[in-house]
């Protein structure tokens, strides 16, 4: 989201810098970005560049809170926050929460800085802990991208057997640990008739007795051909701001089984939706979407309605202007116009 609301603000014609340590994405950048490396490398070099430099733009976005607790210091009044999740569900380390909790308290509720969230469900967790100044941008997806197109040659592929597509990436929140052991204590005759496509990154020999391929990063359309090629996204995420990745395999017409940390989605109605962190719960829902077919059309139709709502060109535009809302409410009337945007 950092990419697409960066290139819309470039296309309106506003001065757009992107700060960053690592570029790693599949993702198009528009040309008149300026793109300017941090020379310090790891998080760390990016927290103490913070604090070594000054930037002179109008409005500064940042997406994690450490560098926004630092940076309030000097641009309390140009700071826009953008909340894509909550932070210290990144951690598992007691130490690391309790310090991640301390900077929440000092950015929203000291130094009261503004503040974009991606769900009503973020915003409101924040407003009940640190009293923040939060203003609501749900996320979108290009419908012009996601959409149903099933490829031939993986259908073909399966054999008549069910696919069920999993979000790999080394994060605790998405819950990819919580997959891996639901689909090994599956029925020995359900891993029969499936097989586990894992999307980014690869797991080797973690999942036993069921065929696995693994795709890796895909840009956007064979994403869309996966999507729209599989029978189950399986996403047990254990943390959420607003993911993309269950409403674009809605928009693809690939039925999702997730938790309630998605805050879109409802059980029985446009997904399967099990409690986190257990399995039990979590295996009896995806065994249910794999062996009943009525059951996967419904959640189809009804996944098609969810993604239409979430519309990225509106979500662009509330984004733009909840910048401009965020700067006015700082005090500061005579920033009129269009104005330098850096983000990091």
């Amino acid at each position: 989201m950092v990419v697409e609301y960066a290139n819309y603000l470039a296309d309106r014609g506003h001065n757009v810098s992107l700060w960053y340590n690592i570029i790693n994405t599949v993702f198009k950048i528009h040309p008149l970005i300026n793109l300017t490396k941090i020379p310090l490398p790891t998080k760390l070099g990016t927290v103490i560049h913070s604090l070594e430099n000054s930037f002179h733009s109008d409005a500064l976005i940042v997406d994690i809170i450490p560098l926004a607790s630092l940076l309030s210091i000097r641009n309390r009044s140009r700071l826009v926050y953008f909340a894509q999740g909550f932070d210290e569900s990144y951690h598992t380390n007691r130490i690391q929460k309790l310090l991640t909790k301390i900077l929440y308290f000092f950015s929203l509720s000291i130094m009261k800085i503004r503040g974009i969230a991606v769900s009503n469900q973020l915003a409101s967790m924040l407003r009940e802990k640190y009293n923040a100044r939060i203003t609501v941008v749900e996320n979108g997806i290009d419908l012009s991208n996601f959409y149903h197109d099933p490829d031939d040659e993986l259908i073909l592929s399966k054999d008549d057997r069910k696919s069920v597509l999993v979000l790999s990436r080394n994060d605790h929140a998405k819950g990819v640990d919580i997959a891996v052991d639901v689909i090994n204590k599956m029925s020995n005759d359900l891993k029969k008739n499936i097989e586990v496509w894992i999307c980014g990154e690869i797991l080797d020999n973690q999942i036993r007795k069921v065929k696995v391929k693994n795709f890796g990063w895909l840009g956007i359309e064979k994403l869309r051909k996966l999507l729209s090629s599989a029978d189950v996204f399986f996403y047990p995420t254990r943390r959420e701001g607003l993911p993309l990745m269950p409403l674009e395999a809605m928009a693809c017409g690939c039925p999702v089984v997730t938790t309630r940390a998605v805050s879109y989605v409802r059980d029985g109605d446009n997904a399967l939706v099990g409690e986190i962190d257990e399995t039990g719960n979590l295996n009896e829902k995806l065994e249910i979407m794999l062996r009943d077919d009525l059951t996967r059309e419904n959640l189809q139709k009804n996944g098609f309605k969810t993604a239409a709502k979430f519309d990225l060109e509106k979500s662009r535009e509330a984004f733009e202007k909840a910048i401009v809302d965020c700067l006015k409410a700082y005090a500061d009337p005579s920033s009129e116009g269009k104005k330098n945007v850096s983000s990091g």
